[in-house]
């Protein structure tokens, strides 16, 4: 007589996902913690307090101002004569040293790259510039 065994119902093998989510956000928080995120700092600059009648318009001598533009290539130049950004700051030095009321207006293209005008106005402030005007063509 032949027996004929039952058989058992096979089990599918499973993997446990209850503590999944717990596990996730244990990661994310494990990596949140012990990132260092890069902070980009601006540009330090003291700016006047904003007036609403628009502020009060200044004379400045013509003998007073020294132009000093960023064209669209990066090129740098003090009175229309193109400088490397260290002849600019023994330049800009020079200057302070014979008028310290010196006004220098920095003229960037809007083209230009924004590392050229900060390489500029990093210099002109090396150099020793107490006032330095920003403009954009």
């Amino acid at each position: 007589m032949n027996i004929v065994k039952a058989k058992k119902p096979r089990l599918n093998p499973k993997i446990p996902t209850a503590s999944m989510a717990d596990v996730a956000f244990l990661l994310l928080v494990f990596f949140l913690v012990t990132t260092k995120f890069d902070v980009k700092e601006g540009l330090g600059l003291v700016l006047p307090p904003h007036s609403e009648s628009g502020g009060q318009k200044v004379k400045i001598k013509q003998e007073n101002l020294t132009k000093i533009k960023v064209n669209s290539r990066g090129d740098i130049a003090v009175d229309d004569q193109i400088v490397t950004p260290k002849e600019l700051e023994q330049i800009v030095s020079d200057i302070i040293v014979e008028n310290p009321k010196m006004v220098f207006v920095l003229e960037a293209d809007r083209r230009a790259r924004y590392e050229m005008m900060v390489r500029a106005l990093d210099r002109l402030l090396a150099a020793g510039a107490q006032t330095v005007s920003l403009s954009t063509r």
